[in-house]
């Protein structure tokens, strides 16, 4: 490398990634543009195949940094305090880009001071291969979510005025957390109309569901770093709420022989108005079980199909699913709690997909609602049950007592006829019958 300070930095965190980050280093180097840097950060990794070639790395204008292990925020904040270009640009090590986005990218910067964040359309690859459909930029999306992903450029003056990325961020979101930093310094905001950025999706990868109570963590830390923004335009919320969007991440677990975990899963984000979900399963070979987790909160479901698509697009239709559900009618299921899953065997021949049609029929205090008035309703019918049962008894003690009293009253006549001197001149008759008389009855 020259004296010269470049114009761009990238910085590229790697952990345990060694096999995915020659692609993305060679889609810089490949650039249009060429006036930059890279900066990769080892994270600490454990692997022998990331460390052999980290330590050894030669690559033009690239050099490599080793950290321990202290988390994504923390090594994209490593790279950037060692970086000598005007403008940072991230790229997470198993991504890459196309070859036109620094040379758009700076471009924009340079000929607008006022725009502090650039980024472009998208597509995934890999174990999915289509458009990221992300919205227009706007504070509205903005503040309901995170519409810009991690690779996107800004300056390194503003990065150092925010105080970078936080490392306190340790569910992820600590892009969506600078980006706010830097829109609340009035920074403006330019999306390219190209696809350049190219997002890879492993099966199992990143994008898989957090937690309910992580998102929960990470959304109130958010907002109490950002308050003022947020309380400032409560009303995009209102506007929200009043307009009832609503979306579901459902889950799709894959076990091949080693029950299902995170590690083999794949998520689907399902807007409130779609009815068919499905899952590319082309990568997996020799799966035992399927388990679907259609929504994480209570709900109430109907499940019009579930249709499995092997080779040849031969297809079977699953009848036979168990699920976590507390009652079911039909094809609706009733869960009581916040983790319904549904699960079902798959025939042995190989699977390329699994389609899932279904309805939320109710979900979160909906679904709690009526699991309340279904439980009230329970108890009634219980507590009717119980009185049909103790009316049973009562009537029953009666017969008892109306049956013993008439034994008494039975033994009592007896008792008096036996007490009865008619009773007692006839026993020698009596005796007379039952020992001559009697027994030839039972002569052959």
């Amino acid at each position: 490398m020259d004296n010269k300070n470049p114009k761009v930095s990238v910085i590229i965190p790697c952990y345990n990634q060694g096999q995915y980050i020659e692609e993305a280093v060679e889609s810089v180097l490949d650039q249009t543009y060429q006036d930059f840097e890279i900066i990769i950060v080892n994270d600490g990794s454990t692997d022998r195949l990331t460390n052999d070639l980290l330590n050894n790395y030669k690559k033009p204008k690239t050099r490599v940094i080793h950290t321990d292990n202290q988390g994504l925020a923390s090594a994209r904040n490593n790279g950037i305090k060692q970086a000598k270009g005007e403008y940072i640009f991230p790229l997470d090590a198993d991504d890459k880009i196309g070859k036109e986005y620094l040379e758009e990218a700076v471009k924009i910067l340079e000929a607008n001071p006022g725009i502090g964040i650039v980024y472009c359309k998208a597509e995934s690859f890999g174990a999915v291969d289509e458009k990221w459909e992300l919205p227009e930029y706007s504070l509205e999306e903005m503040l309901i979510d995170n519409i810009i992903f991690c690779s996107a450029f800004f300056r390194k003056e503003d990065w150092e005025k925010v105080g970078g990325y936080d490392p306190e961020m340790l569910f992820g979101w600590e892009d969506y957390d600078f980006w706010l930093s830097l829109i609340e310094m009035e920074v403006l905001v330019y999306r390219i109309p190209k696809v350049l950025f190219y997002y890879r999706v492993l099966a199992g990868s990143m994008i898989k569901s957090k937690k309910k109570e992580q998102k929960v963590e990470m959304f109130v830390k958010i907002f109490n770093r950002h308050r003022d923004l947020f309380i400032k335009n409560i009303n995009i919320w209102i506007d929200r709420i009043i307009d009832n969007t609503q979306y579901y991440t459902a889950q799709l677990y894959i076990d091949t022989g080693l029950g299902f975990n995170e590690s083999q899963s794949l998520p689907q984000v399902i807007t409130g108005s779609e009815r068919k979900v499905e899952f590319d399963l082309h990568q997996y070979s020799d799966i035992k079980m399927l388990r679907f987790d259609p929504v994480n909160d209570y709900s109430i479901l109907h499940i019009n199909r579930i249709l499995i698509v092997g080779e040849g697009n031969s297809s079977y239709e699953v009848e036979d699913y168990q699920s976590n559900t507390i009652r079911q009618e039909g094809n609706n299921l009733i869960f009581t709690n916040n983790d319904p899953k549904i699960w079902f065997n798959v025939p042995e021949n190989k699977i390329q997909k699994i389609v899932i049609n279904l309805n939320y029929i109710a979900v979160g205090k909906q679904a709690f609602d009526y699991l309340l008035k279904y439980k009230n309703e329970l108890i009634i019918k219980k507590d009717a049950h119980i009185n049909n049962i103790e009316s049973v008894l009562k009537h029953k003690n009666e017969l008892i007592i109306k049956k013993d009293a008439h034994i008494n009253n039975i033994e009592s006549e007896l008792d008096f006829i036996k007490q009865h001197k008619v009773w007692r001149t006839a026993e020698f008759f009596r005796r007379i019958f039952y020992h001559k008389i009697a027994p030839r009855r039972n002569m052959p």
